[in-house]
């Protein structure tokens, strides 16, 4: 039903309702004493006073001698007294009664008209207020179905769709107001299901294209680095040797830069996987080795035991840890081992300055460099990177002033 229906139902009822209440009024006026027929019954008394038979009883009424005492009554319950009578509102008369005088007191019968009239008023304004709030309760409760109980399920699904939920879609029920407006929001979530898919491949396939170009990267910077490698074997003289090593050092560098482009600015770094197994401790100099390039750490002993890491990504660690040492201190390095608890503890120390304690928590979040980086080429990733990694292999990154310089602590689980 439409609301124009419900609307025309509560009109007409209030139309009847005034309609009869105007009715009842008007029959209020037509409610009073008949007089002629008052004056029928007096005359009857008075004429024919003595003989009882022969009064007019279309009234009820009581007859009261001159020292008011009911000398005649139609009927048992009528007022015994000119009190009683003013009380209920009734008719009193002067009347003759033969040589003497008396009263006649007839009931009043407009007070019990208008309490009928009463009754019908009350019994029409409750059923006409009844058929009304019934109508109004259907109309709230279709209210509710066509308009609210909609709005709420399109209020649902905008918050879903906020969230990222694409793939529910939204009931369309073109009997309520809202069919074609719901049509069109299930249809905006189908098109932003397209533009994400959309927009996912065209990741996908950017992560592709920076995958292939740092593998292509990867290549000839590998071919120079050994050829560098091999002409500071073979030449002889030092200044030579010095221009080779720089180009090792530059190779190295384009390497780490590159591998941090791959793993983070190519794909989020909830997508690099990192595989740990077991491996011997003693392969950890060997990592340590392949990282510090310039060969500015010292000689380290390593407790014999199993530890549990990813040899690729632990490799990836040690190489941001010294090409930040190398980058900020440009001093000469230690590098410790010990077993505590079970964990086998890796350190990594430098001379440098360090960093502002209030930046220390700050390192391994991604793209946070320190107060002292502003003039260094960096994103903020070497250590947000390496701590990553050290998680995902059930161990953790530690950063500590030292006096003087900085060191990182890298705790690898013992199995």
């Amino acid at each position: 039903m439409r609301i124009w229906r419900y609307i025309a139902a509560l009109v007409l009822t209030f139309v009847l309702e005034i309609t009869g209440c105007m009715i009842l009024l008007a029959r209020m006026d037509d409610i009073k004493q008949d007089t002629v027929r008052i004056n029928e019954v007096v005359k009857s008394i008075e004429t024919c006073y003595g003989n009882e038979a022969l009064y007019d009883r279309s009234l009820d009424y009581a007859v009261l001698n001159e020292e008011g005492e009911i000398i005649f009554k139609t009927e048992e319950g009528l007022p015994g007294s000119v009190n009683e009578a003013v009380k209920n509102g009734d008719t009193i008369l002067d009347i003759t009664l033969g040589s003497g005088t008396g009263k006649i007191l007839i009931r009043n019968t407009i007070s019990d008209s208008m309490n009928a009239l009463k009754k019908q008023f009350i019994l029409l304004i409750a059923s006409a207020s009844a058929v009304q709030a019934v109508i109004i309760t259907v109309f709230l409760l279709n209210i509710k179905r066509r308009i609210l109980d909609p709005f709420r399920d399109m209020n649902e699904f905008a918050v879903r769709v906020a969230g990222g939920d694409l793939d529910l879609p939204l009931k369309v029920d073109e009997k309520h107001v809202f069919g074609e407006f719901t049509e069109a929001f299930d249809l905006m979530r189908t098109e932003l299901k397209k533009a994400r898919a959309s927009e996912k491949k065209a990741n996908d396939d950017k992560k592709e294209i920076v995958a292939k170009l740092s593998h292509d990267i990867k290549t000839p910077v590998a071919s120079i680095k050994s050829a560098s490698e091999v002409g500071y074997e073979l030449t002889r003289e030092e200044k030579t040797k010095e221009f080779f090593n720089q180009i090792n050092v530059k190779a190295d560098q384009i390497k780490v830069l590159t591998d941090n482009l791959f793993n983070s600015s190519v794909q989020d770094i909830t997508d690099i996987p990192v595989n740990p197994s077991r491996f011997d401790s003693g392969i950890l100099t060997e990592l340590v080795k392949n990282a510090d390039y310039l060969r500015r750490s010292s000689s380290f002993d390593v407790p014999e035991c199993g530890i549990f890491i990813d040899k690729l990504r632990l490799q990836q660690t040690l190489d941001n840890i010294f090409v930040n040492s190398y980058k900020y201190a440009n001093t000469d390095i230690k590098v410790s081992a010990e077993v505590k608890d079970d964990h086998l503890i890796l350190k990594v120390s430098d001379k440098g300055p360090g960093v502002k304690p209030e930046e220390l928590p700050l390192l391994k979040e991604k793209y946070k460099r320190g107060g002292n980086s502003s003039s260094k080429e960096g994103a903020g990733l070497g250590l947000y990177l390496a701590d990553y990694f050290m998680t995902n292999m059930d161990g953790r990154l530690e950063i500590r002033n030292e006096d003087p310089g900085l060191s990182v602590s890298l705790y690898i689980r013992i199995v």
